[in-house]
């Protein structure tokens, strides 16, 4: 593995869990594995988990007083 690599996947361990599930449903979607495009299930799961993530994150930030 490379220096470059290794210090992305030592900076992804590094993030929130929330962020990392966003970091790999953005990889999987520009990067899909496989032969072929994800299947419209896989990508309104991918999706969903996605946006409630982002509820996630909005939560935790309303709980944060300011």
């Amino acid at each position: 593995m490379s220096t470059t690599a290794f210090e992305l996947v030592k900076a992804f361990g590094t993030l929130p869990e929330t962020e990392r599930d966003a970091v790999i449903s953005e990889l999987l979607l520009q990067y899909p594995i496989g032969g072929g495009d994800l299947p419209d299930v896989a990508l309104e799961e991918l999706a969903e988990e996605l946006f409630l993530s982002y509820d996630d994150a909005e939560a935790a930030d309303a709980t944060i007083p300011r």
